[in-house]
């Protein structure tokens, strides 16, 4: 039985700056969460809002030119002598972090598996490679294993797919190979970073229901970084949206989705395709993410936000309580604010996919 009381990523504070030729890049700016073992954490916003940055610093795996301000990283992992133990990843050297983590207790799901995987390599050495160089696993033990995690994401012919290149197979099998080199090293905490971006619709969801299985059958913890909130309600127990390199909102799946508190919120959920809506046009937030080289002194979504009250332009909201579980980052939420509603027409597309999810049988 998996404990989701137990804590096994808890990021701190987490305020990172990256070095360019133009300036410095405030691209990180205090991220606080966490992740229990056993649950589904998604981390949604637009491209640029600092959500693979968060957890490629999560693997210790960030650019030469990133310099971590302050905050901390703690992973809480089985070690070697079967004590459970707690490291500040920030606090690591890369080839620890190399030898202790990466692959072996935190793997990666990248975006796109055609740069992710090595064309000069069969794809059965690339999924013994990490148990060999991790564990000092024998190869015939390697290659058993490596058999039999193509079987279990669902690669039929497995030891003829073994000896198979990258360029032999279709999106969805490459995704698949990278999903069993994930896996091979039993990690306790599997990041995705946006798995399903280069596939087709069908496959899309052949390769979520394929990570919830493993998931469930492994009790492994689970991060997705997506701006696709349609992959967020079929996987998440928890959100966070990210907006300029800061959480925005955070909270359960139900509690984002039926009852967004933040307008950035309201937006993406506008943004998404809906069959059934009364607007002609496909929804989409005016204007562009702020450019973090110059960061903006109040609320950066102020400029976009229709709903921008005095205060946003001269100060940053703190994270108002909305429930236990639930926070978000707006002045809408101050007690002094004016009383301000969701958009109508977002009312009505969540009145229908509540209607939906029931139908369903399904809370989301």
């Amino acid at each position: 039985m998996t404990d989701y009381n137990e804590k096994i990523l808890d990021i701190k504070n987490l305020d990172i700056t990256f070095k360019t030729t133009a300036g410095p890049v405030h691209a990180i700016r205090g991220i606080n969460f966490d992740v229990m073992k056993g649950e589904t954490v998604a981390v949604v916003g637009e491209s640029g809002s600092g959500k693979s940055v968060t957890m490629k610093a999560a693997m210790g795996i960030l650019a030469n030119n990133a310099i971590v301000n302050s905050g901390s990283i703690e992973f809480t992992y089985t070690g070697d002598s079967g004590q459970k133990e707690t490291v500040d990843i920030l606090t690591k050297d890369k080839k620890w972090i190399r030898k202790n983590i990466n692959g072996r207790r935190i793997s990666m799901v990248f975006q796109d598996p055609m740069t992710s995987l090595d064309p000069t390599m069969n794809i059965g050495k690339q999924i013994m490679e990490g148990m060999i160089w991790h564990y000092k696993t024998p190869k015939d033990e390697a290659y058993k294993k490596a058999v039999q995690l193509l079987k279990e994401v669902g690669i039929e012919d497995a030891e003829k797919r073994m000896k198979n290149y990258p360029h032999q197979l279709s999106g969805g099998m490459r995704q698949r190979v990278v999903i069993a080199i994930a896996l091979a090293c039993d990690p306790d905490l599997l990041i995705c970073d946006e798995p399903t971006t280069a596939l087709d619709v069908t496959i899309q969801a052949k390769i979520l229901e394929l990570i919830k299985k493993v998931q469930k059958e492994r009790g492994i913890s689970v991060i997705y970084i997506t701006h696709d909130l349609g992959v967020v309600a079929k996987v998440a127990d928890y959100v966070n949206v990210m907006y300029a390199g800061k959480i925005v909102e955070t909270g359960k799946i139900n509690e984002v989705y039926y009852d967004p508190k933040h307008p950035y919120t309201w937006g993406l959920l506008s943004a998404m395709p809906d069959l059934d809506t009364d607007d002609e046009r496909l929804y989409t937030i005016p204007g562009s993410p702020p450019n973090l080289l110059h960061e903006p002194e109040g609320d950066a979504f102020a400029a976009r936000n229709r709903y921008a009250l005095l205060v946003d332009d001269k100060a940053d909201p703190p994270m108002f309580k909305i429930t236990d579980t639930h926070y978000a980052a707006t002045w809408l939420l101050d007690p002094r604010a004016p009383k301000m509603d969701m958009p109508e027409e977002l009312k009505n597309r969540i009145a229908r996919m509540k209607k939906e999810a029931e139908d369903y049988g399904s809370e989301l």
